[in-house]
């Protein structure tokens, strides 16, 4: 069964998952995350772990996942809203609805149905806000309630918590040096994306808590790149020298098919790194 996440997600590393780290996954108890995004790894895991993400919105879509009556929510919402099928007047009235509540009380579990929605039905599946709220145009792609009814069962099984915060504020208490991983993808400096202001300091003092975590005896992996068109990472180049590191053979086409600037990639260095042999 192929576990994906409970929504789509700029930067899914679905595929990586599946291709490098899922033997991995499945011979460690938990997976923390601390850049939870869509905690495709988490889901993947034999017992859960901790997620941690900047962005409210993130956190509380996978909070609403523990909530019951989820998925009929999600399902009444696409009948109230498309009764004759999806089409872009009704999209734009789901939006319209949900920023309104959104603005006055961000994403909770009262709305995160609606946001569920309107991420399976808007461009690209993409999650993005203004300081205006969810501003997706709309989409191609059909609702897929199953994918939200499949996460709802998981949540029930694993013990998973989701929290608003930094990476850093990952209890290593609540980790097991032994038969945990903890499995970071942060903001990529050498990226033809920007992601919320990642900058050289941040990047550095990552690197900093990584080699920490290292030094006290966790696991860890970490996936990023060392270079995109030209610009390179160095400090990460140099860190990784320390390190078990190992290239992912990945192209970029997410977009390709939607977006004439982001097409396939041949010069694009990506990587896992980690503290131990896998």
């Amino acid at each position: 069964m192929e576990i994906k996440g409970p929504f789509s997600y700029s930067g899914n590393k679905y595929k990586i998952m599946k291709a490098h780290l899922a033997n991995t996954i499945k011979l460690a108890n938990k997976i923390h995350e601390p850049f939870l995004g869509s905690g495709v790894c988490m889901y993947n895991s034999n017992s859960g772990g901790i997620g941690i993400d900047a962005d409210t919105n993130v956190v509380a879509l996978h909070n609403s996942l523990k909530s019951e009556g989820l998925t009929d929510r999600v399902q009444q919402c696409l009948y109230e809203y498309f009764p004759e099928g999806r089409n872009e007047e009704a999209y734009l009235k789901l939006r319209k609805d949900f920023n309104e509540d959104w603005k006055k009380n961000g994403t909770n579990d009262n709305n995160a149905h609606m946001l569920h929605l309107l991420i399976q039905l808007g461009f690209n599946s993409l999650l993005r806000f203004s300081k205006n709220g969810y501003n997706v145009p709309f989409g191609r792609k059909e609702a897929d309630i199953e994918r939200i009814r499949l996460h709802q069962k998981i949540v029930e099984k694993l013990e998973l918590n989701f929290i608003h915060g930094s990476y850093s504020d990952l209890l290593l208490d609540n980790v097991d040096k032994e038969n945990d991983i903890i499995y970071l993808d942060p903001p990529y400096l050498a990226s033809k994306f920007t992601y919320g202001g990642w900058n050289e300091p941040d990047e550095k003092a990552l690197l900093e808590w990584i080699d920490s975590l290292n030094k006290d005896g966790y696991k860890f992996i970490l996936s990023n790149t060392l270079s995109h068109r030209g610009v390179k990472n160095q400090r990460l180049i140099d860190w990784c020298e320390k390190y078990n590191t190992k290239p992912i053979d990945k192209k970029y086409n997410a977009w390709a098919a939607a977006v004439g600037s982001v097409s396939y990639e041949n010069n694009t260095s990506e990587v896992i790194v980690s503290n131990f042999e896998f």
